[in-house]
């Protein structure tokens, strides 16, 4: 079969996926189980099976008060610059697509260290091992969070690089269980497998990617019928940034989500998808990059990019003009402002859900219902976003880890003053958010 001799490539694809990249390192997890605010953290390592060189590490976040899991979201890194996982586990924005779809977000890490030819070779094919090692992750964890239902209920799955290899592999292995797919850079043709072509995969490259195959794996599915897009990044510079993930979260998290709609079951726990209505799909001319209903559709169908509606239709157009996605949607207003006064100043808490489809950028601090001060952050120069609250690098990783206290500390106040404080947040598009509640501070006092 065709995926079979697809495998035989990876040990050509290998030597370009790790060519000039390099990790980024981070310190590692020490806690087994972190608990926080808003969700639980799991640590824990499965020993390695088949041909894999290192053990894997399962690293899990289940959002607070999730109640019944409905879904099992991947983020699965590449050979070499996310070679290590555990930092998704503070990604806010990656953290709302599972909060709000009460699913786990999880990255597993499949290698020790930068990675080579070898080692990638010896985990982004599932064969060699890291199928196996990823169901008795899912099992461990359902057993170590209570959750049995883990086992069973659907996955998202999204991999940059060796990872593209290998949710794309994935996919392919086990249809009945993928709500969507998104393949950054590389992969392998599973367009011979009938079910698979009824799953939504988003295939990405940037425009000088060094893995450029997603192209005419989109164009093998598609001739067939797949619900399947391809994205390209349009501005990068070289061909090592071509291989680099950029803003393209901002393309993939509205996959992800709008799949996710359509396709988890209805009853949470369940393990059934939902089968789309091909009726309402758009579809995109890829050399006009023009999008129109599938039943109005001018272009040849079966050369077209797919898209579950047209709001992705939409993404798609701006993305392959621009390399990224400006939000239109207002973030949700920060809540649970609270106060304290001490020695002339306020110190100032409060608590903010990310915006889905871009993030925090920043929070705006209102005085008396004037806007007193925009909050500035600092970030690590790797980034190649301007300073933000947290932004992502060009391996999808987020920073800082964790994200800065929503917090701010206005100086010089008289205890006899009184002020009234809100508080805005602003997402990457620069679109602020109402007003938090407000809360006034009176002679020293909360009123």
């Amino acid at each position: 079969m065709k995926t079979r001799r697809a495998y035989l490539k990876y040990a050509g694809l290998s030597l370009i996926i790790v060519a000039g990249i390099a990790l980024v390192s981070f310190k590692k997890i020490k806690q087994f189980i972190t608990n926080g605010t808003d969700g639980t953290i799991y640590e824990f390592t499965i020993a390695k099976k088949g041909i894999m060189i290192d053990n894997a590490t399962c690293y899990a976040w289940i959002p607070e008060d999730v109640g019944t899991i409905r879904g099992v979201i991947v983020h699965m890194h590449g050979c070499t610059r996310e070679g290590d996982a555990w930092q998704m586990m503070y990604d806010i924005q990656w953290r709302e697509l599972a909060r709000k779809w009460h699913a786990v977000l999880l990255a597993p890490k499949f290698i020790t260290g930068a990675g080579n030819s070898k080692t990638c070779m010896n985990w982004y094919n599932p064969n060699n091992g890291t199928d196996e090692v990823f169901l008795e992750m899912l099992t461990t964890l359902a057993t170590k969070a209570g959750h049995p239902e883990i086992k069973t209920v659907p996955w998202a799955l999204w991999g940059h690089s060796g990872g593209s290899i290998w949710v794309t592999s994935m996919t392919g292995r086990h249809p009945e269980r993928v709500v969507a797919t998104v393949a950054q850079a590389c992969g392998v043709d599973i367009s011979d497998i009938p079910a698979t072509l009824k799953i939504p995969i988003l295939h990405h490259n940037g425009i000088q990617d060094l893995c450029y195959n997603n192209v005419t794996l989109f164009a093998n599915g598609r001739k067939k019928g797949a619900y399947w897009a391809h994205a390209v990044n349009p501005v990068v510079a070289s061909a090592m940034d071509g291989h680099m993930v950029h803003d393209m979260r901002l393309l993939a998290i509205p996959w992800l989500d709008a799949c996710l709609a359509m396709r988890l079951p209805e009853k949470a726990g369940d393990s059934k998808l939902r089968d789309i209505d091909p009726s309402r799909a758009w579809l995109g001319d890829t050399a006009k990059r023009t999008v129109a209903p599938i039943a109005s559709f001018q272009g040849d169908k079966l050369a077209a990019c797919w898209f579950p509606n047209q709001e992705l239709a939409q993404k798609w157009v701006e993305y392959m003009a621009t390399g990224t996605v400006i939000s239109k949607t207002q973030p949700p207003a920060p809540y649970g402002l609270i106060a304290n006064y001490s020695v002339n100043s306020v110190l100032l808490r409060w608590r903010a859900d990310p915006d889905l489809e871009s993030g925090i950028k920043t929070f705006i601090v209102y005085r008396d219902g004037a806007e007193f001060q925009t909050l500035l952050y600092k970030t690590k120069k790797e980034s190649t976003k301007q300073p933000g609250y947290q932004v992502w690098n060009n391996g999808d990783n987020p920073a800082p880890i964790p994200a800065p206290d929503m917090a701010f500390t206005d100086v010089n106040i008289d205890d006899k003053t009184t002020h009234t404080y809100q508080v805005a947040a602003v997402n990457w598009s620069d679109v602020a958010s109402k007003k938090s509640e407000p809360i006034t501070i009176e002679n020293g006092k909360i009123k």
